[in-house]
């Protein structure tokens, strides 16, 4: 657990070093990077020359800002590898743009020394990221709500505190989360186990829409979510960001904030970072009342240093995750008329006051990952690197009611408990592109061991090891690119299990392989317009919470039960992406169209189950053959000066082609249309911003009959209203934003949450976050 007096002093740490670091020097250089197709160029390298400490590393739009930067003339470099170097002179009397157009350079002799930027790996597959504006307003948010604001994405909620992320109608296990480049281990099975990361880790959150399984590994059929910190520093001094962040509802506050720098004399090849974030709220509140035990704790740090020279880069990381999570305690009935009524009334009867209080039921959640990493490229532009890492995941979860013994300690102990940890290994060898052809071969690896620890049984213990070998190759020739992959993965599984009649201890020996492949093209007709095409296989394992769990899940406050027959699911997407981008007009377009054989789900079961610790409604794991298809749009149109309007729209259909019905737990439609004002300067605020938003989702119709407990809830619609701008206190950058979200304090319910059955979800919320860079 992050301590607070180790909080306190990171956070006094970091203002020190803020105010410290003021210097005369107010002004910024900011611009982009190309080559010569007009493709943005990432981990290039801009420094001013008479004043080495100051530069940056472009990211994945080729985008970079100096600050701090003196006025008169100033002479800027731009190296990239496989690239001239470019050179500007300039005049400072103000904020500057530049753009650099790089032309390939090859004999390039000498040595550039980049920090290297996490790129997408299967090019051919739809992906979008979570950068600038959007970035900046998602912070403070879980990251399943983060993301709900990208096409194609929604959320599936277990009331306000606990939110995942769904990519195309795919959740929990079907979507890989990777922090750092790391797969995320933990209990990810349930669909109230939230992803056990701070968003805040990341400056850098890209989504892969499709089967992914050819460069990830098994379980990828509905998407994979990188997180990604910025390059370390690659220039001496020190810098960082605060986060200060107030959202009325739940009255939560939240802390962040970061450090980084690169060491001189000896070592002055080392950059290192760390970072933090405290978060504490309430209960939260529907436009008509409070949701008693809903409040959230929450503290998490992080570390990274890294060493380069020449060829050869040394990596470290490290990541802490701590929450407590309140569940609703309207959730819980204590018999079966009690439970019917929950699910018929309009307003839980549950007191209805504010409180920090966390109380019975609630989880108890940590996650500490460490990460080294080593790679070297070779004289031909060659790269290989090797990850190696570790993690721990514990989640207790204590139910709202104890066991009958008068014993303190008993009673203090979770009634569930799961420790998961795994240790994995990833090498990956990155081949120089050469007359068109690039691409990349690899081996992964790693163990589990899963130790179920609690008063009541729920899932049993497990043992798994798995491997897998992959390799994607891709030719680019002027405005055609093609693409091809190929992965094979194996995994073995040992379950230990008790015969609830004799007590007898046994286990059971699983073994699960598979082969995927992918194949795509992207051909671009204009500078504007670009087609990308692909068809990818995936494949995924039964879980063993589907196999084998049997009882109640109060995080849930659902009885659930496993199927031990149930065999592996596999995917076969094909999906087409048209992206065009002029100056004033901006869209994507995604269709997609995912068959995944044996897909496994829970369906509601007729009546609820009644036991001594009370009525809960009953689901069962089962598997049928299903087709998901559906589309996602968006479009930005600048459409007279400084006024720009924003679609978005996701559209998802499932079909259970065995039931020849539709298919549950499918989003509904939703779509969100805005207009943004926006200057470039207005006094003292730079890029100064109002925007105004209509989120509408439809009521989701398309569900077989009585095929739940609650009927969908009706459509809503919700707006949401936005301001900002950018300006300088001593010499300081401070972004500002302020929202509020649910402008009209409608209430609602959602499909996709959980605890749609028992009260609405969250109303009006001011939220106002403030970012100090220096």
């Amino acid at each position: 657990m992050l301590k607070g007096k180790t909080t306190v002093l990171l956070i006094a740490a970091v203002c020190t070093a803020m105010w410290c670091s003021a210097q005369d020097c107010a002004y910024r250089i900011s611009g982009i990077v190309t080559d010569g197709q007009r493709h943005p160029v990432i981990g290039a390298v801009i420094r001013i020359e008479t004043d080495s400490a100051k530069g940056d590393v472009t990211d994945t739009g080729g985008r970079f800002v100096i600050n701090h930067v003196c006025p008169g003339h100033t002479m800027l470099t731009c190296k990239a590898d496989g690239f001239s170097t470019a050179v500007a002179h300039i005049h400072v009397t103000g904020n500057n743009k530049i753009q650099f157009a790089l032309n390939a350079d090859k004999n390039q002799l000498h040595e550039v020394v980049v920090n290297g930027v996490r790129m997408q790996d299967l090019h051919t597959i739809s992906h979008t990221e979570l950068r600038g504006l959007e970035l900046m307003q998602s912070r403070g948010k879980s990251l399943g709500e983060a993301l709900k604001q990208l096409p194609g994405l929604n959320s599936i909620q277990t009331g306000p505190t606990i939110s995942k992320p769904v990519i195309h109608g795919l959740h929990s296990n079907r979507v890989l989360i990777l922090n750092n480049g790391v797969r995320q281990e933990g209990q990810q099975w349930g669909s109230e186990h939230a992803p056990e990361i701070d968003p805040f880790v990341a400056n850098r959150i890209t989504v892969v829409k499709g089967a992914a399984s050819v460069r990830y590994g098994a379980d990828a059929i509905g998407g994979v979510v990188l997180l990604d910190p910025d390059p370390l520093p690659a220039f001496r001094g020190i810098s960082g960001e605060v986060y200060a962040i107030g959202q009325s509802n739940g009255r939560i506050g939240t802390l962040s904030g970061s450090l980084q720098g690169k060491t001189d004399n000896k070592f002055q090849n080392i950059g290192w970072r760390v970072q933090g974030t405290v978060k504490r709220g309430g209960n939260f509140r529907t436009p008509g009342y409070y949701l008693k035990n809903t409040a959230i704790a929450e503290q998490d740090f992080s570390a990274a240093a890294g060493y380069k020279r020449k060829g050869l880069e040394l990596d470290a990381y490290y990541s802490l995750f701590h929450t407590q999570n309140g569940i609703f305690e309207g959730s819980h009935s204590g018999n079966i008329d009690d439970l019917y009524k929950a699910f018929a009334r309009s307003r839980p009867i549950t007191e209805s006051v504010f409180s920090y209080k966390i109380a019975r039921s609630y989880q108890n959640v940590f996650h500490d990952l460490a990460k080294v990493s080593a790679g070297y490229r070779f004289a031909n532009e060659g790269r290989v690197v090797l990850n190696v890492a570790r993690q721990k995941d514990l989640r207790e979860e204590y139910d709202i009611s104890v066991p009958y013994t008068k014993d303190p300690e008993l009673l203090r102990k979770p009634q569930v408990s799961f420790q998961l940890k795994t240790h994995s290994a990833e090498l990956v060898y990155t081949e120089p592109s050469k007359n068109g052809f690039s691409g990349n071969v690899g081996l992964a690896g790693n163990t589990q061991g899963n130790v179920f620890r609690g008063i009541r049984y729920l899932i049993p213990n497990f043992r798994t090891y798995s491997g897998g070998a992959f390799a994607i190759e891709r030719y680019s020739y002027k405005k055609l690119t093609l693409e091809a992959g190929a992965r094979y993965d194996y995994r073995w599984q040992r379950v230990y299990q008790r015969n609830q009649s004799t007590l007898q201890a046994y286990n059971t020996t699983l073994t699960f392989s598979n082969a995927t492949a992918t194949g795509g093209i992207i051909y671009h007709f204009t500078e504007q317009l670009s087609v990308t095409g692909n068809v990818g296989t995936a494949w995924r394992a039964p879980s063993v919470n589907e196999l084998y769990i049997h009882g109640v899940h109060f995080s849930d406050a659902s009885y659930q039960d496993g199927d031990s027959s149930l065999q592996s699911e596999r995917s076969v997407n094909s999906g087409i992406t048209c992206a065009y981008q002029s100056k004033k007009l901006r869209g994507t377009l995604d269709v997609y169209y995912n068959s995944v054989g044996n897909y496994i789900y829970e369906t509601p079961q007729s009546q609820p189950i009644t036991l001594l610790s009370g009525t809960f409604p009953a689901f069962r794991f089962t598997q049928d053959n299903v087709a998901i298809r559906g589309a996602d749009f968006s479009l930005q149109y600048d459409f007279i000066a400084h006024f720009t309007f924003q679609s978005r729209a996701t559209i998802v259909r499932g079909y259970n082609k065995t039931a020849n019905d539709w298919l549950i737990s499918m989003p509904a439609d939703r779509y969100e249309n805005g207009i943004v004002y926006n200057l470039h300067e207005l006094g003292f605020m730079e890029e100064p911003y109002i925007s105004a938003e209509h989120v509408g989702v439809l009521q989701q119709t398309r569900v077989p009959p009585n095929s739940d407990f609650v009927a969908p809830p009706r459509g809503y619609s919700i707006f949401n209203a936005s301001m900002g701008f950018t300006t300088h206190v001593r010499k300081h950058k401070v972004q500002s934003d302020f929202t509020v979200s649910n402008l009209t304090n409608a209430a609602y319910r959602d499909y996709l949450d959980h605890f749609r059955y028992y009260a609405d979800n969250i109303g009006i919320n001011f939220i106002v976050k403030t970012k100090i860079s220096f």
